[in-house]
């Protein structure tokens, strides 16, 4: 498989724009493009990344790739049949399939089997769940199971490659969420569609999405509003404000929230330490988010999908401070043995990884790097 910047080469000469025509577009350096392109620099930004996929017209998709040839096959053969449930599903009055109480609970399980990374098992339950709540639409119930399960889906699917996918399931869940007319529930489909959007690159229109929620979302829905500053937060960062104030007013928040899983948000403490790493590595601010990391524990964040996040942005911020390579890699071993598919599939370790085999000079890093490598489908055989 290409690595990113091979991709971008690509597609640089593809366009027919010059090195130097590229790098001012994008709004960088010509050294670093060259350096992107060549492997001897990773990409270590979103902000980088959709201002690259900007300049040269395509999708941040295009450059990253969908990761096919390293994820796990049996969630990717899950994919097409959450596509067809989505689409032949709608509020419509159908007959009933399945005991409503039985498809909440097992709208719980999902939800709470996603957090713990095992993304096949849930790609497996999906489908039937979403088409079954669908046929008891009438019952405000299943509407809110139904914002539930999108959330679930959307995370999913997106963390599968299918970010349009993503989209569609966000939207079928705001569907749900109208349909029901309740505050808390259209801010709470609200803050799915702002993630669907982030992962498409669309960082301006989940800012809108989350500041319009935030109008509207009642005073003691604590947990939804705190991820919905979170979002603001982050967007901030990615779009080169300041995001500073947002993140205090969450941690603040958060401070005052009895259980911060209760729709599967994991608006904690902990988890605002988290967004606040991932909003200092989109500012470049690499030593404040080594700072945060060593804050708290994994252990504080609960659930194994936000451990696996910690785990990759602690590299990040590692990697970032130009720290030694071996201490980057044991933190993406840690990432990769809790969650291998969304380890192998983040864009950032992908790029850390490659650059390191790249100019790996001693043996042991070498032989670590290159295993990564190939686990992340990034070796050529033959």
């Amino acid at each position: 498989m290409d690595t990113i910047g091979v991709t971008i080469r690509r597609l640089r000469r593809w366009r027919g724009l010059t090195l130097e025509q590229a790098a001012g577009l994008a709004g960088l350096s010509k050294g670093y493009l060259s350096k992107i392109e060549n492997g001897k620099a990773a990409v270590e930004r979103r902000s980088t990344l959709v201002a690259i996929a900007d300049t040269l017209r395509v999708s941040l998709a295009d450059i990253t790739g969908d990761g096919l040839e390293i994820r796990d096959p049996d969630a990717d053969s899950t994919v097409p049949a959450i596509r067809a449930a989505l689409l032949d599903s709608d509020l419509n009055d159908n007959p009933p399939q399945g005991e409503l109480s039985s498809l909440v609970a097992e709208t719980q399980l999902v939800a709470a089997m996603r957090q713990a990374n095992q993304m096949a098992e849930v790609g497996h339950r999906l489908p039937p769940l979403i088409t079954a709540l669908h046929t008891h639409a009438r019952q405000a119930e299943a509407l809110r199971a139904l914002v539930s399960v999108a959330h679930t889906t959307s995370l999913l699917v997106k963390g599968l490659g299918a970010l349009d996918l993503a989209w569609i399931a966000a939207n079928r869940g705001h569907e749900a969420a109208e349909r029901l007319g309740d505050p808390h529930w259209i801010s709470l489909a609200a803050f799915a569609r702002t993630q669907a959007c982030s992962g498409l690159g669309a960082h301006r229109r989940a800012g809108v999405l989350a500041a319009n929620a935030l109008e509207i979302v009642p005073e003691e829905s604590v947990d939804v509003r705190g991820a919905l500053t979170l979002t603001t937060g982050f967007i901030d960062s990615v779009i080169g404000g300041d995001p500073s104030a947002a993140l205090d007013e969450a941690e603040g928040l958060a401070e005052h929230v009895e259980d911060g899983n209760r729709h599967h948000l994991l608006f904690t403490p902990a988890n605002v330490v988290l967004w606040r790493m991932s909003a200092a590595l989109e500012g470049g601010h690499y030593a404040a988010a080594a700072t945060l990391a060593e804050s708290i524990h994994p252990s504080d964040l609960e659930i194994n999908s936000r451990r696996t996040t910690y785990f990759i942005d602690y590299a990040r911020a590692l990697w970032g401070l130009r720290r030694p390579d071996e201490d980057v890699i044991e933190l993406i071993a840690q990432a990769e043995t809790l969650g291998p598919v969304r380890t192998r599939s983040n864009t950032f370790v992908r790029e850390i990884v490659s650059t390191m085999v790249e100019r790996a000079r001693r043996q042991a890093v070498a032989r670590e790097a290159r295993g990564l490598a190939s686990r992340m489908g990034l070796l050529r055989v033959g």
